[in-house]
């Protein structure tokens, strides 16, 4: 069977929280393809970004023209390696060790700007600064938050990589998409 991003939107508009699973090798672009597919039927996102600076970020938004101007991002990692400029609708939190600024960060977003959907990319990536259970916490307080909030939420993990935190991960979404290299159609209808 081929996915396409349409199963990735049905999927959305019936459940609340998806897992999903992307090959390592493309992971990023995939990624990016995704988001900007959804882009197309959500207004307000909220990208939080564990390893990769809003700026390289936004660039690849451009690249791939997306609109950046419906994204909100969380960039946990630019301020550990360099001063910064201030960036429309970019918060930039101290480090990725800085877990409950990162939440914080998170809850205020949602509720200034009553967001439709989040994406944390990639929250593995949190296993190079926690234990764990530690990240499992983290996940499953903004999982909790999402459904108070009304809104949805996408869990990407590469495949090869953190399979325990992924699969614990996936015990509280409400649906996996195992996306597989040569079986996804990026035709939108």
């Amino acid at each position: 069977m081929t996915l396409s991003i349409e199963n990735i939107k049905e999927t959305l508009a019936d459940k609340k929280i998806i897992g999903l699973v992307i090959p390592d090798i493309g992971y990023n672009e995939t990624l990016i393809k995704v988001v900007g597919a959804l882009s197309k039927d959500y207004d307000k996102i909220l990208y939080i970004s564990i390893s990769t600076p809003c700026e390289s970020l936004a660039d690849r938004f451009r690249r791939n023209k997306i609109n950046t101007n419906k994204f909100y991002v969380i960039d946990c990692i630019t301020r550990t390696e360099k001063d910064f400029v201030m960036t429309k609708n970019c918060i930039y939190v101290s480090s990725p060790k800085a877990i409950d600024e990162i939440q914080s960060a998170i809850l205020n977003i949602i509720r200034a700007h009553k967001i439709d959907i989040v994406v944390i990319d990639s929250p593995s990536s949190l296993l190079t600064y926690y234990e764990h259970m530690d990240v499992l916490q983290f996940m499953h307080r903004l999982m909790s938050v999402l459904i108070i909030s009304n809104c949805k939420g996408i869990f990407p993990f590469p495949r090869e990589s953190e399979g325990p935190l992924r699969r614990s991960v996936e015990l509280f979404t409400n649906k996996v998409i195992q996306l597989e290299p040569d079986t996804f159609d990026w035709s939108v209808s």
